[in-house]
């Protein structure tokens, strides 16, 4: 074998450099990693969620003072009590002059408030010459003097009221109505209606049950 030295010349020939050789490493795969899955029990919402503001609530209307006067298309009322929880008015008169039928209602509502009707009141329907039948309401406890003096033709009465007490109908409530006047009372109180009416202006009255 021989030695090189620093200083010696050597050529070499037939020889040329090879490239490298690609590497043999496959790339790594796609991850296969998957989107977590939905929780249990939730399901996505078909239609969106709109939210509306708040309505703002409107104010309760008040009852009008105890001695307030008001009125509809029908008839004229007095306030009794401006009780939030139960307002009351007297039924004061009737204003439909010309009506052969009326009816004292259970309640009436005027200005948005509701009032119970639970009176009739001094002269409210006295010498109405039209008037030939009348239904009173079973929330009336009193009938007042006069209350239906002079109305000739008032021939029929209904009264569904079961609170109604001799002192509570004033003095010829009933006079100068018709002579074959009849009441119909409810038959809880016939009894005691039988008692008292007939000595409310018209003894010819006749109650029927």
């Amino acid at each position: 074998m021989r030695t090189l030295r620093c200083d010696d010349s050597v050529q070499v020939t037939g020889f040329r450099p090879q490239p490298t050789q690609t590497p043999d490493v496959a790339p790594s795969a796609a991850p296969d990693n998957k989107p977590s899955q939905r929780p249990a029990g939730i399901k996505p919402l078909d239609t969106a969620i709109y939210l509306h503001p708040t309505a703002t609530p409107k104010a309760t209307a008040k009852p009008t003072a105890a001695g307030t006067k008001l009125k509809n298309k029908n008839a004229s009322y007095q306030v009794v009590s401006a009780n939030p929880k139960q307002p009351t008015v007297t039924y004061v008169q009737n204003l439909k002059k010309t009506a052969a039928s009326v009816t004292v209602p259970v309640q009436v509502k005027i200005g948005n408030v509701t009032y119970k009707v639970v009176a009739i009141g001094f002269k409210a329907f006295a010498n109405n010459k039209k008037l030939k039948t009348v239904t009173i309401g079973k929330n009336i406890t009193t009938i007042g003097k006069n209350a239906f003096a002079g109305c000739k033709k008032l021939k029929k009465i209904t009264i569904k009221s079961t609170k109604l007490k001799s002192g509570a109908i004033g003095k010829n409530a009933f006079k100068g109505t018709a002579k074959n006047l009849v009441v119909k009372v409810s038959k809880k109180q016939y009894k005691a209606y039988k008692k008292f009416l007939k000595k409310k202006g018209n003894k010819k009255v006749k109650i029927k049950k």
